[in-house]
Parts: C-alpha cells; structure tokens; sequence
C-alpha cells in the first residue's frame, strides 16, 4: 500500500508552509482565493486526504453531528437533513442521525447514545419533554433545536406565529367563519405554536375555531374524515401536509368535492401537496435553510463564540384549488 500523502508532502510541492496547507484545506479566511485553489490543486494532484482521527484528537472532539429527528418517512426532515448535511460537510464535520418514531423516551436514550460519538448535537423537531430537554442541554456539547424554543442553547425556528395568521385571514378573506384545527403530535411545540395562534387570530377576527386530535401522517388524517365531516366547519387546517393529504383522500373516497363542500389548507408544502387531488393550499417554508442555519450556529459555538440569536424563518403561503369561497354545508354527517 502506498505511503499516506501528508501535510508536509503538500507544502513541499506546493512551495508553501504546512500551517498555510492547514489553513487552505480548512477553508481560512487568512489566505488568498488564490492560493486556496493553488493549494488544493496540489492536494488533488497528490491525493492528499486529511486524517480525521488526528483532526478529532488535536480538536478534542469528534467531527460529527449528532441528529434526532421524530419521522424520517417525512419530507420535511429528509430536506432539513440534506441542507444540514452539505453545510456541515463543507466544514468537515459529518452527521450521525438516529429516528426517535415521535417518542419522547426513545429520543432521550438516543441522546445519550449519540452524545458519545458526537462533537455537538442538533435536536430537529425536539419531542423531549422539559425535563429530557434540560438533561440535553446540561451534556458537554453544544446543541441547537431546530422548531423548538429553548435558553442556553441555538435556536432555529418557523415563525409558526405569523404562518398561522397567514393561514386564518387567507380563509376568513374567503368568507369562511367556523374553521376547524386537526392538530399534531401532544408532544410537538411546533403544534402548540400553530393552536396558541390560531385561537388568538380567530377571536381578533371573530371566527369559531374548533379543535380536534389529529396526529403527524397521513393516515392520522384518513381516520380523521368522519370526526371532520360531522364538524360545522366549512374549512380546515391541518398539522402538516401529510395529515392534509390523507383527509384529501378520505374525502375523495367518500364523494365530498373540495372546496366546493369543504376547503382545506396546510403548513409545510412538501412536494407531494403540489400532486395532491385537488392541489394542497399550504404554506412553504426553506427546510434546507434551517439546516443550514443549524450548522451555521453550531459552528459559531464551537469556534468559542458566543450563540448567536434565534433565527427565525417566515413562510410563504402558497394557495392551491383545495381552498374556496366558502358556502353553506351541504350535509352534516
């Protein structure tokens, strides 16, 4: 086997000290775009690959992520993984993801394991209860919450406060006045976020809110069709695409035309709300953006700085065939 093309095997072609190849491969801000290139060119020529072990042992850390996320059958987190994963590869780090199925004690073990192999730790859409949540925050790592709000930690968020009021006058600036909310997870902030703001705007607008347990996927809003059907309401907004889609399908097999019957609207417009039948109203947020903007966070804490305030990201509401003018229902099962 060849012997491993080292640093100083790179400096000396590249006719430059070790400490300016370091610098170069790291991406420094000291050194010239010219010299960047240069450097790297020699480094590719070589095949030059850096030793992760002796990165790790000279930072005192791994160079690896830790990431939970509740459902990995949804496009939301697959999408906040990719931004996550190309921002953090692109500062040498590389993640190691573990799938928590929206449990809250199977997200704390998975914590504690991950916490073992990881030089930080990033909680995408956090189930943990207050108590789970204090104990992650109190390991020796940094952590940052991805759709949660928490102190002595980074912060990226939806603005799921002005998403919902977005959602509520689009449907009341169709006339509709009774709105029924089929709500998420017990566990989920994010759900929490959407009710608390929803039954402020309706009492602002004077509308009647009614609430009813949903759940995070498809089939949550399948089996919610009849509870939806005997509401009074003309319009609903569900926890998240996948719920909306799955009432869509109820509805359909069950011959309610929407929205001439029943509007229906969303938050997140993953892809498949576009291919709904009829089109999912719902509302975009940049999910790779809060990836990035995760690692954006970590790497300023693990730079030594301090964390940097929350980000917050505002959606775009993105209106579809499956809302519409509201009129009187038809029938009330």
């Amino acid at each position: 086997m060849a012997e491993r093309v080292r640093l100083i095997d790179v400096a000396r072609e590249a006719g430059t000290s070790v400490s300016t190849v370091s610098r170069a491969l790291n991406g420094s801000d000291l050194i010239s775009p010219e010299v960047v290139a240069h450097v790297r060119a020699v480094a590719g020529e070589l095949g030059y690959r850096a030793d992760k072990r002796a990165q790790e042992f000279k930072l005192g850390r791994p160079l690896t992520v830790g990431v939970t996320v509740p459902d990995l059958a949804n496009p939301f987190f697959s999408e906040v993984l990719k931004g996550l994963a190309a921002a953090a590869r692109a500062g040498g780090y590389r993640l190691l993801i573990g799938e928590s199925s929206e449990d809250p004690a199977e997200e704390l073990r998975l914590v504690e394991e991950l916490v073992d192999h990881s030089g930080a730790l990033v909680l995408c859409s956090s189930r943990l209860t207050r108590a789970g949540l204090e104990q992650a925050l109190g390991l020796p790592v940094p952590v940052v919450c991805i759709n949660r709000t928490v102190k002595n930690a980074g912060v990226v968020a939806i603005d799921y406060r002005a998403a919902s009021r977005l959602l509520l006058e689009h449907l009341t600036g169709l006339g509709h006045r009774r709105v029924l909310y089929v709500g998420g997870p017990a566990t989920s902030w994010s759900d929490g976020e959407r009710r608390r703001t929803l039954r402020r705007t309706a009492r602002s607008l004077d509308v009647t809110l009614d609430e009813i347990e949903g759940g995070w996927a498809g089939h949550h809003g399948y089996d919610a069709g009849p509870t939806v059907m005997r509401s009074r309401a003309t319009a609903v907004i569900t926890f998240n695409d996948l719920v909306g889609v799955g009432l869509l399908s109820w509805l359909h097999d069950n011959d309610v035309e929407v929205p001439t019957e029943l509007s229906v609207a969303s938050y997140d417009d993953i892809p498949i709300a576009a291919y709904a039948r009829p089109p999912l109203t719902s509302l975009r947020n940049d999910r790779a953006r809060l990836g990035e903007l995760a690692w954006q966070q970590l790497s300023a804490r693990l730079s030594g700085e301090d964390w940097p305030k929350p980000d917050l990201l505002t959606p775009e509401l993105v209106l579809r065939a499956s809302t519409g003018r509201a009129r009187r229902r038809a029938r009330i099962t």
